[in-house]
């Protein structure tokens, strides 16, 4: 994951839910005042239809209380509402303002007409009433016509008035399904942006970001402080960040190579000057091997020299054997692994031999060699001398190198020797003893290496 683009993709996230969600909010506003119309105009028709009845009521109650009672207040009052008050026209064009259907304009209309018919039956009573023809005005307001036409009055208004609840219920259901529709997805919204951010800060940035720089920073601050960190485990960093470990552990690897070689030159210096000092092969043997134990960790090892002038080794020195005595002196060329690598001239590697082919004995136990190592030593591609070297591990790579670069410094320190230390000493049996070859594991190598003699004991 590239840190530029995921920090591109979650800016871009992050805005796409901000604008979405401020859309989303305005449109909850929106809906939220079409919802408050909506219940507004609910309330305007119903107090708008409350007050044509109350007129109609008015006019009807004032004319039917004046006939009956010839007040002149009841008189009075009638003629305010009607031609004052005027509560059922005002109430009409109330009602007619909001946006009525064709159907609920035609009852409101129906129910003005009638009631104005009412009207002019009311100021006939009251006529009548005041010229003293009571019996013809209580006739006119509380007979039977009068009071059909008074229900006629109610019943489109009633119809209308339940047309009306119905349609603006409606109305404001839908209007408030829309409102809480919009304020719930801005909730999602919101919710999604606020679960972006703190993904972005509890998973994504620990996991890329945060853990992988913390680990590369411990690895260079224990780069830094000389140790050997393990090797550097990013998990799922960022790209860039896995580039920086890459270059890190170049780095790392090229300044631990520089390490190993300037301490591989060291030591080859060391050593070659310790053997330029030596001309004895015992003590160049000794010298040798007790050098290359401690630095290669070898456990067990053996120094053959080649006799001048003849296809025949003599042993010369020896490191931790577990039985020096049961080592052959004398190996022809052929014989063994030793004489073999002695007539080949090239090296041989035994990885985890059997566990009675060699053992490597202190003074606390014994353990089986994990490797075997019978290496010529040679100058000009004349054999100079033969070494076995065992191991409880194979060598590292930098070990190997050191082994490598070492052979032919030897090479040179035994050339400088006197020839006249380089025959063996007199007397000299003629061959191992029947002994060493008897307890031979393989018989065809019984005399060659102390591999073999080992495995006897």
């Amino acid at each position: 994951m590239r840190i530029r683009a995921a920090n591109a993709l979650f800016t871009v996230l992050y805005l796409a839910f901000a604008i979405a969600g401020g859309f989303a909010f305005q449109r909850f506003d929106h809906e939220r005042l079409r919802e408050a119309k909506a219940y507004q105009r609910q309330r305007q028709a119903s107090d708008e239809l409350a007050r044509f009845l109350a007129g109609a009521t008015q006019i009807s109650s004032s004319v039917q209380a004046f006939t009956a009672t010839r007040d002149s207040q009841f008189s009075r009052a009638y003629w305010q509402e009607v031609e004052v008050t005027r509560s059922r026209e005002q109430a009409t064009q109330a009602l007619l303002d909001l946006d009525l259907t064709d159907d609920e304009s035609g009852l409101i209309a129906e129910a003005k007409a009638r009631s104005d018919s009412m009207i002019g039956v009311g100021a006939q009573a009251i006529t009548a009433a005041e010229e003293g023809d009571r019996a013809r005005a209580i006739q006119l307001v509380f007979g039977p016509a009068y009071q059909r036409a008074l229900q006629d009055v109610l019943e489109p208004t009633r119809l209308l008035r339940h047309m009306l609840e119905t349609r603006l219920n409606t109305e404001l259901a839908e209007e408030r399904r829309l409102a809480q529709a919009w304020w719930r997805l801005c909730l999602a919204l919101a919710l999604l942006n606020l679960l972006l951010v703190v993904g972005v800060l509890v998973l994504v940035y620990p996991r890329f970001l945060a853990w992988p720089l913390l680990r590369l920073n411990q690895r260079v601050q224990a780069l830094l402080a000389g140790g050997q960190p393990a090797p550097l485990d990013l998990g799922h960093a960022a790209t860039e960040i896995r580039e920086l470990a890459v270059s890190l552990e170049a780095y790392q690897a090229m300044a631990d190579q520089m390490g190993r070689d300037q301490w591989a030159k060291a030591q080859q210096v060391r050593i070659t000057a310790a053997l330029q000092r030596l001309h004895d092969p015992a003590a160049l043997a000794r010298c040798f091997l007790g050098e290359m134990a401690p630095l290669l960790g070898i456990a067990s090892a053996t120094f053959y020299v080649r006799d001048p002038g003849a296809e025949q080794l003599h042993l010369v020195g020896s490191y931790a054997l577990a039985d020096p005595a049961a080592v052959p002196v004398l190996i022809r060329f052929g014989e063994g692994l030793v004489g073999e690598v002695a007539c080949q001239g090239q090296p041989i590697q035994l990885d985890n031999p059997p566990a009675r082919y060699l053992e490597i004995v202190s003074g606390t136990g014994a353990a089986p060699a994990a490797v075997v190592l019978v290496l010529p030593v040679a100058s000009s591609e004349q054999l100079l001398a033969v070494i076995e070297l065992a191991a409880l591990q194979p060598l590292a790579p930098h070990q190997q190198h050191l082994l490598t670069d070492l052979l032919p410094l030897l090479a040179l320190a035994l050339e400088a020797l006197p020839p006249a230390t380089l025959l063996p000493p007199q007397p000299q049996p003629a061959t191992a003893t029947p002994t060493a070859t008897a307890t031979s594991t393989a018989p065809a190598t019984a005399t060659a290496t102390p591999a073999s003699t080992a495995a006897s004991s």
